[in-house]
């Protein structure tokens, strides 16, 4: 697709999502692209078989069915039937089902440690956008609040901690499935999900648990080692502790690293950027002063980009380069600033993102016991990642098997920003290369793995953050197309300024020698 033609595509789509701050862990721009799609999503539809109103009699053993309401058409939003309801003891769902259905149901996920309400932006637009493709839509809050149990403390209730884990998910998606095909008559023709950070965990959860829940999958940057990335957390804090950063420094950084390493204002590949902080970094002599950095500082830089180590050894991965420089926020807001910013340098004196899900991740979840005055300052990095082996079990998604995924026809589809400053795009990498050795060769035809150039965390940065994954997995699942390559733009106000392919790993965008750098058609995907 060409530069204009994803500029009237997608400037027309995002005023129809409405994207307004906050932001929640989710890429957002899932059917931009579906009027290209040769499947169009609405060949065939159904109406509802019984009143919107019938559909409280569906309350049943620990399925309550709170509210129906009829939700007139708005906005290019159609009619539909929205219904609330508890799975117990404390699982919030939120099922939409369109006036005339497309047969397909679509469930999307949840950011940081849950607890949302299904009208929190962006959610209320991610369900907009799904419904106005003819989708029935799920949602769940997992089982908690998070405005009265705010970040990890409604752990201290055991059963929610396996409701947020798994349990959640995985019958919501069955319940919502059930009232539609109640209200339909019809069962569901194809499942999806759609869903980045936690949201991306979910998805490997349900690929890995639950192999029946879902067709399609997408898995946007999931936080699949979830325990791990807290104990990096708690060592990047660690880092910035002993050598405090500032946004000035990280400019400092990032003018240095991309006139080295990213010519065109994109490092596609920070794994083949030989920077060294310690060396390449223009030092103070004394004390901190402009147009420089401490020892402390370049050695805190070189702590978090190196990663966590036990005994000597490499024992989590660091940050990779790219996330320092300023560029769109991931987070809706209006003002651009650095990658770090907010996730490894807390604003104002105050506690990184990092630093406070860690912290908070160590005080209720981490033990076999909850202690909310832990002192994150105490852990071991030698000794308490070994005391961690339940939540592990519960909580990560790192099960490279999939084999029972793959015999029911699942397709999997990950991306994930080669620019996150949240979490660590080595683990997608990892996980991807032991998905292939468990799974065999054949696992490009039902697993593929798309890094961003460029993109922080689900979204923004200085990177292509706008492509259309869900479209391309059901033109996938449905249509046996496996995506050669996913058609990314650059959008700056309402003006597309660049598009690229993005590319299977680990293939990559490569330039044909000649055309404008800034258009995709200059550009194809190659073997590294």
């Amino acid at each position: 697709m060409r530069r204009a033609t994803w500029g009237v595509v997608l400037v027309a789509a995002l005023a129809a999502l409405a994207v307004v701050a906050p932001a929640g862990a989710q890429n957002r721009y899932s059917f931009v692209d579906a009027a290209g799609s040769p499947l169009k999503f609405s060949k065939v539809t159904v109406k509802p078989q019984i009143a919107c109103p019938e559909v409280r009699t569906l309350t049943t053993g620990s399925v309550s069915i709170l509210a129906v309401d009829i939700v007139a058409a708005a906005d290019g939003v159609p009619e539909h039937c929205r219904v609330t309801g508890s799975i117990a003891p404390e699982i919030h769902f939120e099922v939409n089902l369109p006036a005339a259905w497309n047969r397909r149901f679509y469930m999307n996920g949840n950011g940081g440690f849950a607890g949302e309400v299904p009208d929190s932006p962006p959610r209320s637009a991610i369900r907009a956008a799904a419904l106005r493709q003819g989708f029935a839509t799920a949602t769940t809050n997992t089982g908690h609040d998070a405005t009265k149990e705010p970040l990890a403390s409604f752990t201290l209730d055991p059963q929610k901690v396996a409701d947020y884990a798994f349990r959640a998910v995985h019958l919501t998606a069955l319940t919502a499935k059930g009232i539609a095909t109640r209200y339909y008559d019809r069962p569901v023709a194809f499942s999806y999900w759609d869903g980045c950070s936690t949201g991306g965990r979910q998805a490997l959860i349900s690929a890995q648990r639950f192999a029946g829940d879902f067709d399609g999958i997408v898995a946007g940057a999931p936080v699949l080692n979830f325990v791990d990335t807290t104990v990096a957390g708690l060592w990047n804090a660690r880092a910035v502790a002993d050598g405090p950063l500032t946004l000035d420094t990280m400019k400092l950084v990032a003018d240095v690293l991309y006139a080295k390493c990213g010519p065109d204002g994109v490092i596609d590949d920070p794994r083949r950027c030989p920077f060294d902080p310690t060396r390449d970094l223009p030092k103070c002599a004394g004390v901190r002063g402009a147009g420089c950095v401490t020892e402390s500082q370049a050695r805190a830089l070189k702590m978090i980009y190196g990663g966590v180590t036990r005994n000597g050894q490499p024992y989590f991965p660091g940050q990779p380069l790219g996330a320092e420089i300023a560029g769109a926020s991931p987070i809706g807001e209006s003002r651009s600033s650095s990658g770090w910013d907010r996730w490894l340098i807390g604003r104002d004196g105050g506690k990184s993102l990092q630093f406070a899900f860690a912290e908070s991740f160590m005080r209720y979840m981490a033990f076999d016991k909850p202690d909310p005055s832990y002192d994150v300052k105490t852990f071991d990095f030698e000794k308490d990642p070994d005391r961690m082996g339940a939540i592990r079990r519960l909580l990560n998604a790192t099960d490279p098997d999939l084999s029972a995924f793959r015999s029911r026809g699942g397709k999997l589809l990950m991306y994930f920003g080669w620019a996150d400053a949240a979490l660590s795009p080595f683990m997608a990498i990892d996980y991807y290369e032991k998905a292939l050795a468990t799974n065999g060769p054949g696992t490009r035809d039902f697993f593929r793995l798309f890094m961003v150039p460029g993109m922080f965390h689900c979204r923004g940065g200085v990177g292509t953050d706008r492509f259309d994954a869900m479209t391309a997995l059901i033109n996938w699942v449905e249509g046996g197309t496996a995506p050669e390559s996913i058609p990314a733009a650059r959008v700056e106000g309402d003006r597309v300024t660049r598009t690229r392919p993005l590319c299977p790993y680990p293939r990559v965008a490569r330039y044909k020698g000649s055309g404008s750098v800034d258009d995709a058609t200059s550009f194809a995907c190659a073997d590294p």
